[in-house]
């Protein structure tokens, strides 16, 4: 026996350790039980944000950004592929940035805006809460002077996020609304005056197909970009 002159003759703390994991191991495999390790984080929601500097020569550059606030719908415990939730959420962010590059660019292309549904099908263990957009945009103006007009704007988005195509959508509008900004001031500060935009979300087109006794019901516009009803529906 090694002769140990802190243990007074008992058995030390590591060696009794030791000897109970031993012991409940032989158990283990004597009664054909093995412990299940469970996952000791739970996500409730997470955030992607992508930001990119693009240079266009000239001394100007255009830095679009975007940030996702993603929370979970799963019941507390329940397992799901978060690596592929985050995936989905990444590539949203990197598609709504590459498309303001394009648009500047003069790129026609469809760019889908929204987010994808699960590769595997089924109902998404996740959803879009809130997004904000950011869009600046340095111009030289020549003779060493330059203007760096810079915008940015959140919304809580849970209303659309069932669906891809009005997310989709509304996205497009505060992207829209960031750039009748933008263009407005770059407009000023070259002295050809404001653009006359306006500066609020763009109006959506739709079609009413809604009638009533007096006839037809007209569209009206309210600042954000809504569409209310004259009748006072929504």
């Amino acid at each position: 026996m090694t002769n140990n002159p802190y243990s007074n003759g008992h058995t030390s703390t590591t060696d009794a350790a030791s000897a109970l994991s031993a012991s409940l191991d032989e158990a283990d495999i004597h009664h054909g039980f093995a412990h299940q390790l469970e996952e000791p984080v739970q996500i409730k929601g997470f955030a992607v944000t992508y930001d990119r500097k693009f240079n266009l020569g000239n001394f100007e550059s255009l830095n679009p950004a975007i940030t996702i606030w993603v929370k979970t719908r799963v019941p507390e415990g329940t397992a799901f592929d978060l690596s592929d939730c985050k995936e989905r959420v990444r590539r949203m962010a990197r598609e709504n940035v590459r498309r303001q590059w394009q648009q500047l660019q003069g790129n026609k292309e469809v760019v889908f805006l929204g987010f994808q549904p699960p590769a595997k099908g089924g109902e998404d263990p996740i959803f879009i809460r809130t997004v904000s957009v950011s869009l600046v945009y340095k111009v030289n103006l020549g003779n060493y002077q330059s203007i760096t007009p810079g915008y940015t704007d959140w919304a809580d988005l849970r209303h659309v996020s069932h669906s891809p195509g009005e997310l989709h959508m509304a996205l497009d509008r505060m992207w829209q609304g960031l750039w009748q900004n933008t263009w407005d001031e770059i407009s000023r500060a070259q002295g050809n005056g404001s653009t006359g935009a306006f500066f609020g979300l763009p109006v959506i087109e739709v079609e009413d197909l809604t009638t009533t006794s007096a006839g037809s019901v007209q569209a009206v516009s309210r600042p954000n970009g809504r569409m209310a009803t004259a009748n006072g529906s929504r």
